[in-house]
């Protein structure tokens, strides 16, 4: 299987809302409690559907937040996209919003998959995260309450350390929980987000190789959000192993990932915050395919330093959006990444050839 970055993203994220309940603690979005006043309008949200729609294949549209419930066309939005046939899924907050009544006008919007946090085992731990009490509860019933509503729910667990120590027991708590997908996101320093609370080099070393292993033991399905060097620990493992896996480069900010904002901005993804252009403005196709920071992201050969020598670097590249959090230079070396390519070429080189 193969895909080509260069032509049009596989996901594609809308930030229909910023506005939002809760107060978490690694928020990309700063979220708000009330809804800006320059957010996109219903038909601009249904023009920018047509536009997501030119792309070819059209990618999965996520429409996240902010809380997005807390658009009352939210519901309108989602039904045009999955009409002019865009694989459209729904990532809101679990507050009082998420109702049996609210998860039946998704389902009946035409949308079959939703996605929720949870970022503990514990109350405590989730709670805290979410800076609301009861949140922990509140997110087991909506898991239930959207199975019964007919959608598959996906699970998202931002890797901090906040939880870092709770990833078995989280992951036995995902396993029981009914979810379909277990995602893996680890922190980018942007938002509320702060660069103390993101796991060191070697830190996140040990994540990956953990999560290696529970997927090749556990029935449970793992994906990694910015986590791209996940790619190069599957390869390394499946080389020694003697086994055959697929190499598909990683999806990354800008080369298979786009985002929109609130108020139309076009970004890489929503945890790079390059603006690069306006849907109210400019196509989002030809912004997407020609925009030089687009285009560079999509370059292995543009990166810099141990990233720019790594035989990974196609695969892998590196999270673009945490070396831009910690330098400011989204081409440079990912910094939360403890591999360094031997001089001599050695088993990432050879693998990724």
């Amino acid at each position: 299987m193969s895909f080509d970055y260069s032509k049009g993203p596989v996901v594609l994220f809308y930030e229909i809302t910023k506005a939002c309940a809760l107060s978490c603690r690694h928020c990309r979005a700063h979220a708000q409690p009330k809804r800006h006043p320059s957010e996109l309008t219903t038909q601009e949200s249904m023009a920018l559907v047509d536009e997501i729609g030119r792309f070819s294949p059209k990618p999965i549209l996520i429409i996240s937040g902010g809380d997005p419930l807390m658009r009352r066309d939210l519901f309108e939005v989602a039904a045009y996209a999955v009409s002019q046939g865009v694989r459209t899924s729904l990532s809101p907050s679990v507050t009082a919003l998420v109702t049996p009544k609210n998860l039946a006008r998704v389902y009946q919007a035409g949308v079959r998959h939703i996605s929720f946090s949870l970022d503990g085992a514990t109350p405590e731990v989730h709670d805290g995260f979410r800076g609301v009490a009861g949140a922990f509860d509140r997110t087991l019933g909506a898991i239930g309450a959207a199975r019964d509503a007919g959608l598959t729910v996906q699970l998202n667990t931002t890797v901090s350390r906040w939880n870092s120590n709770q990833l078995e027991a989280l992951a036995e708590v995902v396993a029981r929980s009914g979810a379909v997908l277990w995602d893996v996101f680890f922190m980018v320093p942007t938002g509320r987000a702060q660069a103390e609370e993101v796991l060191s080099a070697e830190e996140h070393e040990k994540v990956f190789q953990w999560l290696h292993h529970l997927s090749r033991t556990s029935t449970l399905s793992v994906k990694t959000t910015m986590g791209q060097p996940f790619r190069r620990v599957m390869l390394q493992q499946a080389a020694k192993d003697g086994v055959e896996v697929d190499s598909v480069p990683s999806a990354n900010d800008g080369k298979g990932i786009c985002f929109i904002s609130h108020v139309g901005e076009i970004f890489p993804s929503g945890f790079l915050p390059l603006e690069c252009g306006n849907v109210r403005t400019d196509s989002l196709v030809e912004v997407y395919r020609t925009h030089p920071v687009f285009r560079a992201l999509r370059d292995p050969d543009a990166l810099k330093g141990k990233c720019g020598r790594c035989g990974f670097r196609v695969v892998c590249g590196g999270c673009r959006a945490r070396a831009y959090g910690f330098t400011g230079d989204y081409l440079e070396a990912e910094p939360c990444c403890a591999y360094v390519e031997a001089a001599t070429g050695g088993v990432g080189a050879a693998a990724a050839s």
